[in-house]
């Protein structure tokens, strides 16, 4: 049976820019209208926060994790059936284990912040840490990496997909400065994202399992999220206090491990994880 051309998604490299656009656009529409109504029903849940000047309510959480969630099925869809799906049992148990060590340090960080600067409400900070959990990894790795991994040709163009993927969810940190966030501090949390974006990229190359990075994103988001200044601003950095640097370091640790994670020697392993994905056949 002849496959299914995919013109569009062909473009490995356009593609990622444009899977990344079709998740925002799920985000903003579908998963905006549910955490409004969310907003109105719990307490709280809304930050008013200033975009460029002008005060505005902001509602993420939930809703942007459901409509994520959506997108990534409906990717799952338009491949069937030669896509086994990014979001699966195996290979959760591993990527969690790659990801102990960052966690860890970044789990320190996050409770000297809470001890030097208070604590918020954690419901609601589980809540909304839902919104980057979900959507930022499925945004930036889920659907952009496995389509560049299904027509990947050699083990040399690994690279490129990570430094890429990496690169760009760094950068997008950058518009927090659009939100009132000080310079200084959200150039600092953009390049603390590049390190934690290629730590969580490795994982999912390594694994081909995105449970393991959305659980990791989740929790960290959640535990910074309860700090008395961030549950204020909705996320967005005003400062640097000692905790944030404990943070930055364990931004710095996780690039340096996910280079080790992508060492050559696993290329072979990371072209069999992502064949069996694709129903690709093995020789």
């Amino acid at each position: 049976m002849k496959k299914r051309e995919h013109r569009i998604l062909d473009h490995t490299i356009i593609s990622y820019f444009l899977l990344a656009a079709f998740v925002s656009l799920f985000d903003e529409i579908l998963g905006g209208a549910i955490d409004r109504i969310i907003g109105n029903i719990i307490p709280d849940y809304t930050v008013e926060t200033i975009v460029m000047g002008k005060t505005v309510d902001l509602s993420m959480g939930i809703g942007v994790a459901a409509a994520a969630l959506l997108a990534a099925l409906l990717f799952k869809l338009w491949f069937r059936p030669d896509f086994n799906g990014c979001l699966q049992k195996a290979g959760l148990k591993e990527g969690l284990l790659m990801l102990l060590p960052f966690l860890v340090i970044h789990y320190a960080g996050s409770i000297v912040s809470w001890i030097t600067l208070g604590t918020g409400s954690a419901v609601i900070a589980l809540l909304r840490a839902a919104a980057p959990g979900f959507g930022e990894e499925i945004m930036f790795r889920g659907l952009g990496v496995a389509n560049y991994m299904r027509r990947i040709q050699n083990a040399g163009q690994i690279r490129i997909i990570f430094w890429l993927s990496s690169i760009v969810f760094g950068l997008v940190h950058l518009t927090n400065i659009l939100a009132g966030g000080d310079p200084v501090s959200v150039v600092i949390q953009a390049v603390y994202a590049i390190g934690v974006g290629m730590l969580f990229c490795a994982v999912y190359l390594r694994t081909g399992n995105l449970w393991p990075t959305i659980l990791g994103h989740w929790s960290v988001d959640f535990l910074e999220l309860t700090r008395v200044d961030l549950s204020g601003s909705g996320g967005v950095m005003v400062g640097m206090g000692i905790g944030d640097w404990i943070t930055i370091a364990a931004g710095i640790f996780g690039a340096f491990w996910a280079l080790r994670l992508l060492d050559p020697k696993y290329n072979d392993e990371i072209l069999g994880v992502w064949d069996r994905k694709w129903n690709k056949q093995i020789n």
